[in-house]
């Protein structure tokens, strides 16, 4: 049986998310590993399965690309490094997993969309909250109708600071907290409602991290939908250590007959219906394997689910480099 190969170039990030999934796909392997740049540590990923007991390091990742030939690069590290590696495993004819956002600004974007297209080649962003049980419960509850449309969507993501690496205090390499964490939220607006944004209107602010004075640790988001309704939301990562959870990730939709709101920290997904009352919704068993989605298609040349997450992917960094100039010059930006 023909197996997709896999390699990774970097050392931050979600490479363990994507490494779930590789560990229980029988029909890839990971073939090679390597920093982005001189001195990056990738050793919290060698020890985790499918990585666990192989030899497959590299000192380049640039040699590794040459001499493995990929099928697929994941591309996980330092933000602002981000464009230029898809670039480069792009030119090398591979599909790509990428960390968001793609890009800090948009002249950068645009020269990864037009790699991306002229090698021809499939490339996802990590999206990784469409794979949690609550908001795939959330979708099916809107897709089923029993909500209506939506009029108003607001959405959460709280996060504790923790250790955060030196560069999330340098603009130039960071980009900002919008990007980073702000796009989870946008995507997930979008994944379970199926709706886009047509203007955004932003603030952002850093007022407890002193240490980090360029990493915003609260922003505040309006958007108008594509259908006339409005969504807001929030980021901070002001979560106290104490709490329970890393995260409390959240999304509340209003309709036209009824709410739902789906939380992470809480596990559950609550509907409240015109025609069927309060009840909670069941929640699948488990993540959604979407990783794993992306890499049987290419196995199986079926292209459109993957097509989808690349207009997605470039959609919503997008939207965060919009809804970042938006802070920037206290504007309304519409987004076309």
């Amino acid at each position: 049986m023909k197996k997709i190969r896999v390699v990774t170039i970097g050392g931050f990030g979600h490479i363990d998310a994507v490494f779930r999934d590789l560990a229980v796909t029988e029909e890839a392997e990971l073939t090679g590993m390597a920093p982005a740049y001189n001195g990056e540590d990738i050793s919290k990923f060698l020890n985790l399965p499918p990585a666990a007991g192989k030899d497959i390091v590299y000192e380049n990742y640039k040699q590794m690309l040459a001499d493995l030939k990929p099928d697929v690069a994941v591309v996980s590290t330092r933000l602002d490094l981000i464009p230029e590696l898809i670039i480069d495993a792009a030119e090398a004819g591979c599909h790509i997993i990428a960390e968001k956002p793609l890009a800090l600004d948009m002249s950068a974007l645009e020269t990864v969309r037009n790699s991306i297209e002229k090698s021809k080649v499939n490339l996802m962003a990590m999206l990784t909250m469409r794979s949690d049980p609550q908001f795939s419960a959330a979708k099916q509850v809107y897709d089923s109708g029993a909500i209506g449309d939506a009029i108003l969507v607001n959405a959460r993501k709280s996060y504790k600071w923790g250790t955060r690496p030196d560069w999330f205090g340098n603009k130039d390499k960071y980009g900002g907290t919008i990007g980073w964490v702000g796009i989870h939220a946008f995507d997930f607006i979008n994944y379970v409602t199926g709706l886009s944004f047509t203007k955004i209107a932003a603030m952002k602010g850093n007022l407890a991290h002193e240490e980090r004075k360029c990493c915003e640790d609260n922003c505040v988001l309006i958007a108008e939908l594509n259908n006339g309704g409005h969504a807001t939301i929030s980021v901070d990562y002001c979560r106290p250590e104490s709490a329970p959870t890393h995260g409390d990730d959240w999304i509340r939709v209003v309709g036209t007959k009824g709410v739902l709101e789906a939380s992470l920290s809480k596990k559950n997904c609550v509907v409240i219906s015109n025609g069927k009352g309060t009840f909670e919704h069941p929640l699948p068993d488990g993540k959604d394997k979407m990783f794993r989605r992306f890499l049987l298609n290419i196995l199986e040349g079926k292209t459109a689910e993957n097509e989808q997450l690349k207009r997605v992917s470039f959609m919503l960094t997008k939207i965060c480099l919009l809804a970042h100039e938006s802070a920037e010059q206290n504007k309304m930006v519409e987004i076309n």
